[in-house]
């Protein structure tokens, strides 16, 4: 049987350079910011749920109606 030519492997590329202190540090100092944004998005989103105090609808209200209209749920 003939078989072809093979192909050459490739070379393997070098590994990519170590990332310069500087970088790593403001790469932590950007996620920490992201983190903080995060909780405090969490935390206003839960004071516009819980909003104010007041007689609300148990049907139409965010806390959920439907346990109220509906046993099964």
């Amino acid at each position: 049987m003939c078989v072809g030519p093979l192909k050459p492997s490739r070379p393997k590329p070098p590994p990519p350079p170590p990332p310069s202190p500087e970088v790593e540090a403001a790469k932590e100092r950007e996620t920490t910011k992201r983190k903080e944004r995060v909780e405090e998005t969490a935390v206003q989103k839960a004071r516009r749920i819980k909003g104010g105090t007041g007689r609300r609808s148990l049907i139409s209200g965010s806390g959920g109606g439907m346990g109220f209209y509906n046993e099964y749920m």
